[in-house]
């Protein structure tokens, strides 16, 4: 698609045209300056949720936060003085996992139609989020069921076998790395085409190869390692400020995770649009945009 004067047409806040990394990166800061409530309001609102609910349920559970530098780092660490850190940790991971659709959802809806120049609400990209939900905790689940089983195989194996499992687990750990980056573009197909958990995964393996497995790869990489050294300094920003408090803390890992979410959630769905559009064209993403 293009204009009369030979320019790539555009909408909203990238060109219809196969995307580069600047497009990807211009694109999604568009679309969070012109969403800024549903992408930052309403990540930021739930990511402090999600740490006062951890708060809450460790307190409840283990009677406080447990504390990493109550552990030996000598390497003789008990399992009594371990075991509050791993439920404290999988008690965070599964909130942050399932309050983390949420954002997914309402960031894959409100991306998808800020290509097509639409500015959407919060109570539009909650409403199409809620019907997605079940196929996006669908998905959720059997990712985790994937990566998981890998993961308990290698534990067993190196239970068993002591140090020759770590030639396996050399071999296993690509496949977590493949499988991971094959299924980027799962949840967003889960919204946007809105098929079954596993034909989304599917889909999103066929949609990865279809343009470049390495590619995805690289990209994400950028997103996580832009996250990192944001959530790097703003730690550190807010470690000299208020001298270390644990409000202060939470509060930078809310801000941190709101950008991340927000804008590396945009480029992500946005690498989504460009993959479907250079297979299929973009005329099945502006219907459902429309």
């Amino acid at each position: 698609m293009g204009t009369p004067h030979g320019e790539p047409l555009r909408l909203g806040v990238v060109p219809l045209r196969p995307l580069a990394l600047h497009d990807l990166v211009e694109g999604a800061y568009l679309a969070v300056r012109r969403n800024a409530g549903a992408l930052l309001g309403f990540t930021l609102g739930v990511l402090l949720a999600v740490e006062l609910l951890h708060w809450l349920l460790s307190t409840l559970v283990l009677g406080s936060v447990p504390s990493a530098s109550a552990v030996p780092t000598d390497g003789t660490a008990s399992w009594e003085q371990l075991r509050p850190l791993v439920i404290d940790y999988l008690l965070y991971l599964g909130l942050g996992s399932v309050f983390g659709l949420l954002i997914t959802g309402v960031v894959t809806v409100v991306v998808t139609r800020a290509v097509f120049g639409h500015r959407t609400g919060l109570g539009p990209a909650l409403a199409e989020t809620g019907r997605a939900l079940p196929r996006l905790l669908g998905v959720l689940l059997v990712e985790a069921l994937l990566i998981g089983l890998i993961a308990f195989a290698n534990i067993a194996l190196l239970a068993v076998l002591g140090p020759v499992a770590v030639l396996l687990t050399m071999i296993t750990l690509p496949a977590v790395v493949y499988l991971a980056i094959a299924f980027t573009f799962a949840q967003s197909v889960a919204v946007v085409e809105e098929v079954s958990p596993v034909a989304s995964l599917s889909r999103s393996r066929e949609l990865v190869h279809a343009v470049g497995w390495w590619r995805v790869l690289g990209v994400t990489a950028l997103v996580v390692l832009a996250g990192g050294l944001l959530a790097a300094l703003a730690q550190a920003l807010f470690a000299q400020i208020s001298g270390g408090s644990t409000v202060a803390d939470l509060l930078a890992v809310a801000l941190v995770g709101t950008v991340q979410a927000g804008f590396g959630g945009a480029v992500l769905c946005l690498l989504y649009v460009d993959h479907r559009a250079r297979v299929e064209g973009i005329d099945g993403l502006w219907h459902k945009a429309g």
